[in-house]
């Protein structure tokens, strides 16, 4: 009997050691993701750092006065005046659309609001919030050059910027065009409009903005847009707090209407739903 209560109490002690132990032993093995707390971090230091893009209008450019200006500035506003957060706004000019990842994962910025396209090749690497826009890919192009649908690409120099979604589509949609690759939009729509393309491939907002305000005329847009898309914030993975604030902030943003009045703002024209019907 003593040495039955002896191993009992053996046992019962090294099962108490083992649940002591328990979490340095798992710490010590293989390390489990790395959770983040961006919220709380952002209300600490009472500052909203916004990667977002200087050289894409309307979503992001310099005005006269060479301060950042566009519809996804005016949204990250919103964001950090929110009733929860009022924190100061930080903005990071992101130089590519790449680096929107990029300085994400270096802890650059705490959020990139840059007309960010959700695919699940880029959700590899972050998290995607809900959608704040619809969108879809369009083209602009020389009216000398006579395109007026997708197949009349083929056989044309078409300016893409390297990485984009755009990029991908041509390929599928006009197989024979003849792709020039340049770092940002603004480049591949210079090449348009001094003649070295004769058409650029991008968001389709993009297109109709930049052909309405072409100051020689000489350029138009597809009218028929392609793979309609998302636009959502991005986010580091296992940020959920984060995520779920963001979320609800998208969600308020347009029951609230804010999201019209921005948009109307920018494009002059109604927002797509958000939720497509299939």
């Amino acid at each position: 009997m003593r040495i039955m209560r002896r191993s009992v109490g053996v046992g019962i002690l090294i099962g108490v050691l083992a649940l002591l132990l328990w979490p340095h032993a798992a710490q010590a093995g293989e390390a489990g993701p790395q959770m983040q707390d961006t919220l709380n971090a952002v209300v600490k230091k009472g500052e909203l750092v916004v990667g977002t893009f200087d050289f894409f209008p309307p979503w992001g450019f310099r005005d006269a006065q060479n301060n950042i200006v566009g519809m996804d500035v005016d949204i990250a506003k919103e964001l950090a005046g929110d009733d929860v957060l009022k924190v100061k706004l930080t903005l990071v000019p992101v130089p590519t659309t790449q680096d929107r990842i990029n300085f994400l994962l270096s802890g650059k910025i705490d959020v990139a609001i840059s007309n960010f396209t959700a695919t699940l090749p880029r959700s590899k690497a972050i998290t995607f919030s809900e959608p704040y826009v619809i969108d879809g890919i369009g083209g602009i192009y020389r009216k000398e050059a006579k395109i007026k649908n997708w197949s009349d690409l083929n056989g044309k120099k078409v300016a893409v910027t390297t990485g984009s979604t755009g990029e991908i589509l041509l390929k599928k949609e006009a197989p024979k065009a003849i792709v020039q690759q340049y770092d940002q939009a603004s480049t591949a729509l210079l090449a348009v409009q001094q003649g070295k393309a004769d058409a650029q491939i991008e968001d389709y907002t993009y297109t109709v903005y930049h052909a309405g305000r072409d100051p020689k005329k000489g350029l138009d847009f597809i009218k028929q847009p392609l793979a309609f898309q998302p636009y959502s914030f991005g986010v580091r993975k296992f940020d959920q707090e984060w995520l779920n604030y963001i979320n609800f902030f998208i969600y308020r943003l347009h029951q609230s209407g804010k999201m019209k009045e921005l948009y109307k703002k920018w494009f002059n024209a109604d927002p797509r739903p958000v939720s497509p019907n299939w």
